[in-house]
This record gives C-alpha cells, sequence and structure tokens, in this order.
C-alpha cells in the first residue's frame, strides 16, 4: 500500500460518531467526542508527507486540502474566498541585502559607521524596496505611550520627521499580559509612526562581540511577512528599522550631555528619560522579496436563530508548524535541530492537536445541531512566522467585520499527560472567563491564571488578533495541573516545552518517548464544545469587563 493509500485509510477514523449525538438544548448534555476521531486528524495533519506544513509549502497545502474536505464532509458550508473553503492570504519572503545596509552615526570626521551583521542589524522591509533616511535622532525610552499609567516616553519631546531610538521591554508597572502587548514590536512601531518617526533603531547594552553572533544570522536569512499591501500601516512611514550593540548605542549618546548607560539608569528607576540626542543618523536599506499566497480554510454552520444568526463566533486554530531543518539542522522557520537522521518537524502536539479538536468541535456541532449564532472555523496560516493567517484574516475578514462577536482559540494542547486544569489565556477580560470556568467544570476541570507569564504566551497566539480588533477572545491550552504524580506541577506541559517543543520528536509514536494521549485530546474538544456552545446560545453576546484595558483600547469602536 503506497503512502497516501495508508493516508487515507488513517483518516476513515474521522467518520467516527460522536456517542452523545441527539439534538440537546439540556443545559447538563456533555458532549462524548471519539478520541479515535482525534488520534486520526493528528496522524495525518502530523505526518511525514506534510513535510512539518511549512508556510507556503507542499506539506502546507496537503494539510490544507484535508482540512477543507474534512469541512466538506462533516457538513459546514464554505466560507473562505469566491464561495469555496480557501481564504486567500498574501504572503512575502523577504530577505535583507546584507552589504547595503548601512547605518552612519554623525557626520565628518567623528562620524562612525557601524559594519551591518556585527554590531548593526539592518533588516528587511515589508513595503520598501529600498530606502534612504538622513534625521536627528531622539531617545524615546520604552517607545511607549501609556497614558491610562500615566507613562508616556514621548511627553516632551518632538519626533516629528525623525528616527527615535528606544530599548526593547516595557515598564514594570502593568498587568503580565499587557506588558506583553505594550514590548511587542508592532506596538512600538504603531507608537512611533502615530508619533510621526520616519525610522527606529532599538539599542542593546550586549556587547558587539557577543551581538554579531545573531546579528550575522539576521542580516543573511530570509523572513516570511505578509505582503506589501497587507503590511502593518506603520510600515509606510517608518522607512528603516535597525538594532545596535552597546557601542553603536553609546556612540548615539555622544553629543547629548548624558551616557547611554545614565540613560538605562534613569529609565530603569523610573525617572523621565527621553530627550533628543543631538545627532544626525543616516540609514539605507535594500529588500529583495519574493510573492506567494498561502490560505486560510473557513467553512460555516449557520445559526438557528433568526434574532442571532446574523452574530458570528470564530473558533480557529493554526495548521501550520515549521517544516524541516537542512542538512546541518538549521530551520529559517524555528525547528530545532535534536535528531540529525529526522529532519521533519511534525508538529503532532503544535498546533496538529488543536486543528483535530476545531475539526471534532465541528462535527459535534453538526450532529447535536447548530446553535443561536452563527459559528465560524477557521483553521489558520502562518502562525509559527507570527501569527500571520489570523492578522490577515482579523483584519480582512471573510464575513462582516463587525458580525464577529468572540474568539475562541485553540494552540497546542499539550496532550501528553493527563490535565485537572485549562489556562485560558485572556479570561479574566470578558464574560468569556465565567463561560470557560462553567464548560470546564463540568469535566472535573478548573480554570488557571498564566502560570508562565515571562512567556509572554497571551501575544504569542492568534487570539491576540482578534482582541486587537476589540472583539473578546480567549486562549485555551493545557494548564499544569495533573492528577498523575508525575506530571504535577508542569512537569507535563515544562518537560514538553523543554524537550519536545519544535522539535523532531513532536510527532506520533515518537522514539524519545512523547506519549500523546488522544483521551485527553478527547476531553479537550469536550470543553471547547461546551465553551462554543454556551457562547453561542447565550441571549447576550460576549463583553469586555469594564474598564478592561484591553476592551477600552480596542473594544471601544465596535
Amino acid at each position: 500500500m503506497n503512502i497516501f493509500a495508508r493516508l487515507a485509510t488513517a483518516s476513515l477514523f474521522a467518520f467516527l460518531p460522536a456517542t452523545a449525538c441527539a439534538q440537546s438544548s439540556d443545559e447538563a448534555f456533555i458532549p462524548d467526542i471519539p478520541s479515535e476521531n482525534i488520534e486520526a486528524h493528528i496522524r495525518f495533519l502530523a505526518h511525514d508527507a506534510m513535510a512539518g506544513r511549512a508556510s507556503g509549502s507542499d506539506g502546507y497545502a496537503i494539510a490544507a486540502n484535508y482540512v477543507a474536505s474534512q469541512y466538506r464532509l462533516i457538513g459546514l458550508e464554505p466560507a473562505g474566498d469566491n464561495g469555496g473553503y480557501f481564504a486567500d492570504v498574501p504572503m512575502q519572503i523577504v530577505t535583507p541585502v546584507a552589504d547595503t545596509g548601512t547605518l552612519v552615526i554623525g557626520e565628518g570626521e567623528n562620524a562612525v559607521e557601524l559594519v551591518n551583521g556585527e554590531g548593526l542589524i539592518i533588516s528587511a522591509h515589508p513595503v520598501l524596496d529600498e530606502s534612504a533616511v538622513t534625521a536627528e535622532v531622539v531617545f524615546v525610552g520604552y517607545g511607549l505611550s501609556m497614558p491610562h499609567h500615566d507613562y508616556d516616553d514621548y511627553e516632551g519631546v518632538d519626533v516629528e520627521g525623525r528616527i527615535v531610538a528606544y530599548f526593547g521591554g516595557a515598564p514594570d508597572i502593568m498587568p503580565s499580559d499587557e506588558r506583553s502587548h505594550q514590548q511587542r514590536a508592532s506596538t512600538k512601531r504603531e507608537t512611533a509612526a502615530a508619533h510621526g518617526a520616519i525610522g527606529y533603531i532599538q539599542l542593546s547594552a550586549t556587547p558587539e562581540a557577543q551581538y554579531a553572533g545573531f546579528a550575522s544570522r539576521l542580516v543573511a536569512n530570509p523572513d516570511i511577512m505578509l505582503a506589501p499591501a497587507a503590511a502593518e500601516p506603520a510600515y509606510n512611514q517608518l522607512q528603516v528599522a535597525a538594532g545596535v550593540a552597546l557601542e553603536g548605542a553609546q556612540a548615539l549618546f555622544a553629543n547629548s550631555g548624558t551616557t547611554f548607560e545614565e540613560a538605562a539608569e534613569r529609565l530603569q528607576s523610573g525617572e523621565p528619560a527621553s530627550l533628543p540626542l543631538n545627532i544626525t543618523v543616516s540609514m539605507t536599506q535594500q529588500t529583495n522579496r519574493e510573492l506567494y499566497t498561502d490560505h486560510n480554510i473557513v467553512g460555516m454552520i449557520p445559526g438557528s436563530d433568526p434574532e442571532l444568526a446574523d452574530e458570528i463566533v470564530v473558533l480557529t486554530a493554526h495548521l501550520d508548524h515549521i517544516g524541516i531543518t537542512d542538512a546541518d539542522g538549521v530551520s529559517m522557520t524555528g525547528c530545532r535541530s535534536n535528531n540529525v537522521e529526522d529532519r521533519i518537524c511534525n508538529g503532532a502536539v503544535d498546533n496538529a492537536s488543536g486543528s483535530a479538536i476545531m475539526l471534532e468541535t465541528a462535527r459535534t456541532f453538526i450532529q447535536t445541531g447548530a446553535p443561536r449564532r452563527s459559528l465560524l472555523f477557521v483553521a489558520l496560516a502562518a502562525e509559527e512566522q507570527g501569527l500571520l493567517g489570523s492578522e490577515y484574516f482579523a483584519t480582512h475578514p471573510t464575513v462582516p467585520a463587525e458580525a464577529m462577536v468572540a474568539n475562541v482559540n485553540l494552540d497546542m494542547p499539550v496532550i501528553v499527560y493527563e490535565f485537572d486544569d485549562v489556562i485560558a489565556f485572556g479570561a479574566e477580560r470578558s464574560s468569556l472567563g465565567p463561560i470557560a470556568e462553567r464548560a470546564a467544570a463540568r469535566h472535573g476541570v478548573t480554570i488557571s491564571p498564566d502560570p508562565i507569564p515571562e512567556q509572554n504566551l497571551f501575544v504569542r497566539s492568534d487570539h491576540y488578533n482578534f482582541v486587537r480588533q476589540g472583539i473578546p477572545s480567549v486562549f485555551l491550552m493545557t494548564g499544569f495541573s495533573s492528577p498523575d504524580p508525575r506530571w504535577d506541577e508542569g512537569e507535563g506541559f515544562m518537560g514538553f516545552l523543554n524537550t519536545h517543543y519544535h522539535r523532531q520528536s513532536d510527532e506520533p509514536d515518537s522514539d524519545e518517548e512523547m506519549v500523546i494521549l488522544y483521551e485527553q485530546g478527547a476531553k479537550f474538544a469536550n470543553i471547547n464544545f461546551l465553551i462554543a456552545r454556551e457562547i453561542a446560545n447565550n441571549d447576550e453576546p460576549p463583553a469586555w469587563n469594564e474598564g478592561d484595558f484591553f476592551g477600552e483600547f480596542y473594544g471601544a469602536d465596535r
């Protein structure tokens, strides 16, 4: 039997019906999704034939067609482009032309020219093939403007038509998920552009001898972004972006009346630190780009209530993973080689598990009857490249944007141990929190707060792009508690993260003793179904909690 015949045979398991599949509006109803269905999807999507499902690859195309076929078999209505299940995501591979990336600090005989790939990183530009700017530089602390916290790095300085220089990170004056949002590069770009800057420099305290190690890789390697027409609006104004090592940062402060170290110390102590640096910088960049199209896969179950069917609950899971390494164990997409003989990063847990659970959630809704609101199921592209599939869908949806009232996102349920709790990132910010708690409780599971805020997971999965459109959202992941003492206190989750995450061993039947517990996937799917069911059947749509930052900042215009 050839490989595709074997895969087709494996996928037949996905036709098994749920054992509780009668039409029911009983609030005590608990679904019973077959673990065999979860297993069948994971085994197909994480098979070597998918070659790791990297963005733009043949393997991703096979996986996308599998999901579309499952939508059709399940009975979802096409909700993508042109009456089909596929929704285009315009993408590009960008590569900086390293020897044309320059940054010169100052003018004349005292000018300091940094070397790209050593003490300097000139990034590829998602919009401009080439650009050059010469402008004064203004230091703006962390590069943030947060009046709701009485904090503004742009207060008292004029950056219109200038280049801003700032540190990574954010002040420790806010909850961890908002801090994750504020220190994200996109937030700082948006803030710089809104204040009129034309370029930016991120400062580092790392000496050039150490900085050069990753600088040389970044200026030589390609990156994947949304295509120019879909890029962040800030890029139309910010013409050149750079990062500089310690020596370059010190040179930028040469005429400022203070030192780089003194400015950093003031900033960390909470004192105002922003100031004009009284120095001019010239920056240039050149970018090579190759355009291509990826696909989100979109299907719908229309709502049963004529008064609520126009409101849509969006259920998401990213379908892509990170592909394969080259012969030296290196991957552009982040696969960390731990097996030189196996170059494929299959992504069984990340995120074939989430995709499988989403598919079985859809099947169970078809079997039990449509809820009052409509349900939209979206298998997302290019999450591993920076949440690009969800960014494009959230800003260019195939349904009316104002109709999307909630998002429930599945990313990497770590079903390699029996779990007692679920983490619902964002649950405390809206009425989705109590819904998630009730659904989990019916399976003897609790909802826990973020146990690893330092990982910034709130902004590292696809729900974040729906949050940025003002849509109440939760991101569901297995928690740290287990009735099995071998895996309690995070040993199961962190064990996966430290040993198998983004490695070749994240695959079914791993030789490195990673055992996928498909019955735990079914339990997670049952909880996901109950969450979506309550959202879709409630009289009122989800709402942000009063005073919530994301609700007020992004949700005010909805």
